[in-house]
């Protein structure tokens, strides 16, 4: 494309105007108008004004912030600047504008018109980023011609016809402009089964609405549900998206997929003309198959504390995905319906999509035909270390808006508990390892949401009550766990069958260590000098993380089998061989099935 035939250029400010390749110089008229005959004349822009009276014709230099028709059209309601732009292919060029009313032609045929929606553009200032218009250039010369008005009926009728009023025309060629694509930048987690609902958490690219269609495996017809604000607007503002899906059948898989909507080209920005007719394409990602583990019968695979170890055999994240491909080989996993991530998922978190989503859950994809398997995260003590700790609530949040949370899945009720972090114990406002927290408000209200929990139906009916923990509080010592077991202890004292805890399953500490309800031993590699408490008020079992405080292996995973009559767990190390295996009744009654020679019964400490 041709330079102007005025080869200065005159550089903006962030907002401004660009001078290079639209005219330097440009023919401008005023005239005084009113609303409707606005809207008719020109039509296209007036050529030369024959039919109107008390017009005046300027010539124009492109000022550097824009045309100013505040002080350069003092006295007239309306102003059409005119230009001429020379290509020397037929192309189109991208052109950003900041005004309020206007309208924009090309070889005079209108190409975008505000010029009667004045309501919803009052912006100020107007910048080059309001409206991207495509123009249709052809080789040669090319006119392009913009009427604009100060105001209009709707604009003083909302606001005010006192006002000050900014009229003001920005321009510039947005020559790295590209056109919004609909594309998802990770792949979607579906989290936290049960209660006949899952909920996705995805993130796009670039921000644009979405949905997800699903069915009944086998089925026909879709169902779709939108990322809505207040049930009614979709998201479009944010990258990330959470979408809840209630309602679903149990025992029975679903067919789901992405649907994403790519507004048209040029429509992209937030700050777009109110009214604009859009024709949004609607982008479908492939269709998955999302295993439903609400069933009788079903089990799913823990792990956790998979931070970045200081041990000698775990010191980079490679070799954390090393273990994590590994870990995926596993019979073991393969065959559970779900996953428990029992918190700590990386030491730190200053940016949850490089730390969190590319360097940890990328290594969870699965395979050609793999179904989905849904995951429960926990939030542990490292989840509040770093700059993006507030961050993980925007991802995680489950229904309810709590970190902490129940759900039901067949006979069986999961209580989720966020341990919060290590501040002191006098602390009120605390800034601790990034964020500002008071830790006392978790405390107290996962508290009284614990005491509310243990009335509903969903509770008392339950054939078997798992706690899924960071911190397991019964043996270990310190602010969190004494925190957990202050909040906890009404929890696990009722030991009736319409309240009884049959199990809980933790991380934190790094090792592989379990205790049966009501005895005074610690099944462990090693023995453990101090204990909190001299006997288990719960069946507890905790898996191995790196770290260099845990023996070897690096990692232990639980497989969980809930069957209509027991709980089975089966303890497996890095490289799949069995440690240890136990089972729980109803009834709460423990029984070791097996255990490996490097586990020994050590008395608890004092």
């Amino acid at each position: 494309m041709k330079k102007s035939l005025v080869t200065s250029l005159f550089f903006s400010f962030a907002f401004l105007l660009s001078a290079a390749p639209l005219p330097d110089q440009w023919d401008a008229w005023y005239w005084k108008t009113d609303d409707k005959q606005f809207l008719k004349c020109p039509t296209p822009h007036v050529r030369e004004f024959k039919a109107l009276k008390d017009v005046k014709r300027v010539t124009l230099q492109m000022p550097q912030a824009g045309f100013d028709f505040n002080k350069l059209a003092q006295g007239w309601d309306a102003a059409l600047v005119r230009g001429y732009i020379h290509s020397k292919k037929a192309e189109t060029m991208w052109l950003g504008v900041g005004c309020r009313i206007f309208s924009v032609a090309v070889n005079g045929k209108i190409v975008y018109d505000i010029r009667y929606k004045g309501l919803g553009n009052d912006y100020e200032p107007v910048t080059v980023n309001d409206h991207t218009i495509a123009l249709p250039l052809i080789a040669g010369k090319n006119e392009i011609s913009i009427a604009t008005k100060r105001t209009n009926f709707l604009l003083d009728y909302c606001y005010g016809a006192n006002r000050k009023i900014e009229w003001r025309l920005v321009l510039k060629e947005q020559k790295d402009y590209q056109p919004v694509k609909a594309e998802l930048a990770y792949p979607e987690m579906v989290l936290r089964p049960g209660n006949n609902s899952v909920m996705f958490s995805f993130i796009t690219k670039q921000p644009v609405p979405a949905g997800i269609d699903y069915r009944v495996k086998g089925t026909k017809n879709w169902k779709r549900e939108w990322d809505l604000a207040g049930d009614f607007v979709l998201r479009e503002k944010s990258r990330l998206h959470r979408i809840l899906l209630s309602d679903l059948p149990s025992g029975k898989d679903l067919e789901y997929r992405i649907v994403l909507l790519e507004p048209p080209a040029g429509l992209d920005g937030m700050r777009r003309a109110l009214w604009t007719k859009r024709q949004y394409r609607e982008v479908f990602q492939p269709v998955k198959t999302l295993r439903n583990p609400d069933r009788k019968e079903f089990s799913f695979f823990v792990l956790g504390d998979t931070q970045l170890s200081l041990s000698t055999t775990c010191q980079t994240v490679a070799a954390r995905a090393g273990f994590m491909r590994k870990m995926r080989a596993l019979p073991e996993y393969k065959k559970s319906d779900f996953i428990v991530h029992v918190g700590d998922a990386d030491s730190y978190a200053h940016d949850i999509e490089r730390d969190l989503l590319k360097k940890f859950f990328l290594d969870f994809v699965p395979g050609q035909g793999e179904a989905i398997r849904p995951w429960v995260w926990v939030h542990g003590n490292h989840e509040v270390n770093g700059l993006a700790s507030e961050d993980w609530y925007d991802h995680f949040l489950m229904p309810g808006e709590k970190s902490y949370y129940s759900f039901r899945l067949g006979d069986v009720l999961f209580i989720v508990l966020d341990c919060g972090d290590y501040p002191p114990k006098d602390a009120g406002l605390s800034s601790y390892n990034g964020p500002v927290i008071i830790p006392g408000i978790l405390y107290e209200k996962q508290k009284k949401w614990l005491e509310k929990l243990q009335k509903t139906e969903a509770f008392r009916t339950a054939k078997f009550r798992i706690v899924l923990a960071h911190p397991e509080p019964q043996i270990d010592a310190g602010y969190l766990e004494d925190k957990m077991r202050e909040i906890t202890a009404p929890l696990l004292r009722n030991d009736s069958d319409d309240s009884r805890i049959h199990l809980w399953i933790a991380g934190h500490v790094h090792r592989y260590w379990r205790a049966a309800k009501g005895t005074s031993e610690l099944i462990a590699r090693t023995p453990r000098k101090k204990t909190a408490l001299k006997k288990s008020p719960v069946n507890w079992v905790s898996v191995d993380g790196p770290k260099g405080n845990s023996s070897n292996p690096n990692f232990s995973y639980l497989h969980v089998k809930v069957t209509a009559d027991k709980i089975t767990v089966k303890a497996v190390d890095e490289n799949g061989k069995k440690m240890d295996e136990f089972q729980i009744d109803q009834k709460g009654q423990f029984r070791e099935l097996y255990r490996g020679e490097e586990l020994k019964a050590f008395p608890f400490g004092k």
